[in-house]
């Protein structure tokens, strides 16, 4: 049977970046709790085994390609200024 971060005592739920990415207490790093097990893995006897199916989901779910907004707001102005520029060239 494979071991994931979320079947991991080490897995700090308490300090998340977003929902299913946590703070391991060992590497002091953030990790997908949907990571295959570390060198360093103990099993969490602590949670059931449905709280570590929910997290191994949460972690599968998450987005890690999200765009920030000011790149957004940024092509958005460049559009604006160029096309007031062409306006202006008459075409």
């Amino acid at each position: 049977m494979s071991k994931y971060c979320a079947d991991c005592k080490y897995l700090n739920t308490k300090e998340e970046k977003v929902e299913g990415i946590y703070k391991c207490k060992l590497s002091k790093e953030f990790t997908c709790a949907c990571n295959g097990a570390c060198q360093k893995f103990e099993e969490n006897y602590g949670l059931n085994s449905y709280e570590k199916q929910k997290l191994f989901d949460l972690g599968k779910n998450v987005n890690l390609n999200q765009t920030p907004c000011g790149i957004y707001l940024f092509i958005l102005l460049f559009l604006i200024i160029f096309g007031m520029l062409l306006k202006m060239l008459g075409y």
